[in-house]
């Protein structure tokens, strides 16, 4: 079962992560890679995506998409998985799971944590020490989104966000604290820090308010997050 993003808010964009079942290699040849690409491009009108980057490697893959119906993003990844496993089964005569657990999904907030994923989703063979740019790798879209993103998304394209940095989820990341990325970004966003954050109950509260009923993070979670009592947190949020 596919799961939603647990730092789901309202955005149509969500950076996606699927990896091969104990890191194995799931595209063993060229053409494994090729076909899971077609499946990709294939169905995904009919669960309203649009694919704005993505790079495929080895052993996982990464996908940022746009949609305007959440509950066809699950859909969407489980028929891909699905249609790629039998296939990988059969032409490698195996049988069992290929992908690992549930995909993991974040949600993008703003045209900065956009650009950068896009960056971070181009880079990861150039982390991986695959090549030495971006450009070289032929299996992502690269290339294909220096006129397409452009065209779409030509103030993001006009922007200059090379200083700014995002953290996003990781094919080896073990203990994810979605909690913490939220609020990070919501820092980020509104150029200030917890501390001043803190010093103003109008302000931790607007914050806590962001956290419980837009993301769903429970209040625990919360007072783990922003370093203070559950009880002072759960006051708060209901004064």
């Amino acid at each position: 079962m596919s799961r939603l993003p647990r730092n789901y808010m309202k955005t149509p964009f969500f950076h996606i992560i699927t990896q091969g079942i104990e890191k194995r290699f799931i595209f063993e040849k060229p053409e494994d890679i090729k076909y899971y690409i077609k499946i990709m491009y294939k169905i995904k009108e009919e669960h309203n995506i649009n694919i704005i980057a993505y790079c495929i490697m080895n052993n996982h893959t990464h996908m940022l998409v746009e949609t305007q119906v959440i509950e066809q993003l699950s859909k969407y990844m489980q028929r891909i998985n699905t249609t790629y496993g039998k296939y990988y089964n059969k032409k490698y005569n195996r049988v069992g799971y290929v992908f690992r657990d549930r995909y993991k999904a974040e949600g993008i907030y703003s045209e900065k944590h956009l650009y950068n994923c896009i960056k971070y989703i181009h880079n990861n063979p150039v982390k991986a020490g695959i090549c030495n740019k971006a450009e070289e790798y032929p299996y992502s879209n690269y290339k294909m989104m220096r006129t397409e993103f452009k065209e779409k998304y030509s103030s993001m394209a006009k922007s200059d966000y090379s200083n700014v940095e995002y953290e996003f989820i990781d094919v080896d990341e073990k203990n994810e604290k979605p909690c913490d990325k939220i609020i990070e970004v919501y820092l980020k966003e509104n150029k200030i820090d917890l501390k001043s954050i803190k010093q103003s109950k109008e302000m931790l509260k607007k914050l806590i308010i962001f956290l419980k009923d837009e993301n769903k993070i429970s209040l625990r979670k919360i007072a783990e997050g922003i370093e203070m009592s559950r009880e002072t947190v759960r006051k708060i949020y209901n004064q």
